[in-house]
């Protein structure tokens, strides 16, 4: 993914001809046989996994924060619903302003920081393709401490033959798993002990370890030189070039959701701020029911697909990112049904790590 605009005030450097050709591919790699955009921890709950509507390996920890309301599937809503509001200001308005008012958030204490979300995608398994939704929740003590993974299935729905093969699932004998040509239901929560640090962390990539967010300078300037080596380091560890804008707008998602300080969180909305590539959307209702003002970074420039960043407009917290063929219809996303210390892990049954 490749609009490389925003970068090069941010990192000081531009798009080679390369990164833009490899971004085309990987969006094509992501449309044909969808799957989550970065690396991350290879725990995942032994449960079947089409009969369950949840996904093989844990998906990322996406953005968002708690409403109390029900969640709701989206309805891939073109805006005709008026569920897309006109635009009335620029994004470096929004962030600017989102800064300020995290900025001021009080500071609390627990045990575990715990991020449950809400995720709904397109899986390619075989020849058939899937509509699933899911939940996935963290309780995590920290580097070296306890932590736990949990997860739920929400449904799936068979959408018929896929226009291109994807992964094969295969049973524990080794063959193939029957592909499934029926919708299924919702599943119970199942909990997993994993080694702690995740929710700790920036966004994953590859092998390489990120860096603890509690590190997070909370000046733009100190902040802008943090991230650019960390860029460095990550790039030495995959042998190649990484794109900085897709990098930085999925740790600005994952940020807003860990247990960063509240000045680290709003530099990096003001790094955010600096970008004249992305657009405000204006208001929009997310996923799970939520008023909040979009923010959208074209994934490939000319094309017809953007990221959407939601913001609410009373904290300046993030609600959700959600993944948009535009206009403005939703093809999946991750919100945040809640997040935040506390000092207990809920009573849900035990599953195995398969």
């Amino acid at each position: 993914m490749d609009d490389m605009r925003m970068i090069s005030t941010l990192l000081d450097e531009r798009p080679s001809e390369r990164s833009v050709e490899e971004g085309r591919a990987r969006l094509e790699r992501e449309i044909t046989s969808p799957r989550p955009r970065f690396s991350m921890p290879r725990w995942r709950i032994a449960v079947p996994v089409l009969a369950t509507g949840t996904v093989a390996a844990v998906t990322a920890i996406a953005v968002g924060m708690s409403s109390g309301t029900t969640p709701r599937a989206p309805d891939g809503s073109d805006g005709s619903d008026g569920s897309v509001s006109a635009a009335p200001m620029s994004a470096r308005t929004v962030l600017l302003s989102a800064a300020s008012k995290v900025e001021r958030a009080s500071l609390a204490h627990g045990k575990y920081w715990h991020v449950v979300t809400q995720e709904r995608f397109l899986m390619t398994s075989g020849k058939s393709q899937y509509d699933t939704s899911s939940q996935t929740g963290w309780w995590d003590a920290g580097p070296g401490r306890e932590a736990w993974y949990a997860e739920r299935g929400l449904g799936t729905r068979y959408l018929g033959r896929a226009p291109h093969g994807g992964p094969v699932i295969t049973q524990e004998s080794g063959k193939p798993r029957p592909e499934r040509t029926t919708d299924s239901g919702p599943t119970g929560w199942t909990k997993v002990k994993v080694p702690g640090g995740h929710a700790f962390r920036l966004q994953e990539w590859g092998a390489l370890t990120p860096p603890d967010v509690r590190r997070l300078p909370g000046d733009p300037q100190a902040l802008k030189a943090f991230l650019a080596r960390a860029l460095k380091r990550l790039e030495k560890a995959e042998g190649g070039r990484v794109d900085p804008v897709e990098w930085l707008f999925s740790n600005a998602q994952k940020i807003g959701t860990t247990p960063a300080s509240p000045k680290a969180i709003g530099a990096t909305y003001r790094l955010l701020a600096t970008d004249p590539g992305l657009r405000v959307v204006g208001q929009v209702t997310d996923p799970l029911g939520r008023k909040g003002t979009a923010i959208a970074r074209q994934v490939v420039k000319g094309g017809q697909y953007e990221e959407w960043l939601v913001l609410d407009p009373a904290t300046g917290r993030v609600l959700a990112h959600q993944d948009v063929r535009k206009p403005a219809t939703v093809t999946g996303y991750h919100a945040i049904v809640s997040y935040g210390w506390t000092d207990t892990v809920p009573d849900y049954p035990l599953g195995k790590i398969g």
